[in-house]
């Protein structure tokens, strides 16, 4: 795992986006809105300045921009990418 994502904070940022995207296909947008604030304190408290952190509260702040302007399928994608990004990084440090 890259030095900018320990393996726990990987984990759980991982769950929380699933969870998000989860949500919002059910419709669940208060939860999705919960736990895309949970991802981005974790993503504000555990990781250091960085790209990774940057591009992931970007992310974070574009869901819920979608969810405030009632596109769920843009704030899906967006959950989506945040976890491809993730997993870029996973990927990145198994090659290391």
């Amino acid at each position: 795992m890259s030095r900018d994502l320990p393996s726990d904070v990987h984990a759980v940022l991982t769950q929380l986006a699933e969870e998000g995207e989860t949500a919002i296909t059910a419709a669940e947008f208060d939860t999705a809105r919960q736990t895309v604030a949970t991802a981005e304190t974790v993503s504000r408290n555990k990781l250091p300045e960085c790209e990774l952190r940057s591009q992931l509260l970007h992310g974070y702040e574009q869901v819920s921009a979608a969810l405030d302007t009632n596109d769920p399928d843009a704030a899906a994608e967006y959950l989506r990418a945040v976890n491809r990004r993730l997993a870029a990084v996973a990927e990145d440090s198994l090659s290391e």
